[in-house]
């Protein structure tokens, strides 16, 4: 028996990264992992590298975060937003790209 349950709210934030001066898949990847580390500790987020597996430079990243309120969602993904703008001017990448995606998934 089922009881009432709020109905989740999924965010995703993509993202599309130029890493300069990378001379390898190492140099690439260092920064994925950097930024991967910093924002599962800061914000217990999901993060994953999308590719290209091929490219030293070129990197597509994906944040996913999963809660019970649409302004939570929203609040976190703008942190992280903000956090990310705040590393690209201190690091050696550059945000390409980024979108931002929030849904109520109420089929549950």
């Amino acid at each position: 028996m089922w009881r009432s349950y709020e109905s989740p709210v999924f965010g995703i934030l993509m993202l599309e990264i130029k890493v300069q001066g990378a001379k390898s898949l190492k140099d690439r990847r260092q920064v994925f992992r950097s930024l991967q580390t910093l924002l599962r500790k800061r914000w217990n987020v999901s993060v994953t590298d999308l590719g290209p597996s091929g490219s030293w430079s070129d990197l597509a990243m994906a944040v996913g975060i999963v809660g019970s309120s649409f302004d939570s969602v929203e609040d976190t993904l703008s942190d992280v937003m903000r956090f990310l703008n705040m590393k690209e001017e201190l690091s050696e990448f550059s945000i390409v790209r980024m979108k931002r995606e929030v849904e109520k998934y109420d089929v549950f």
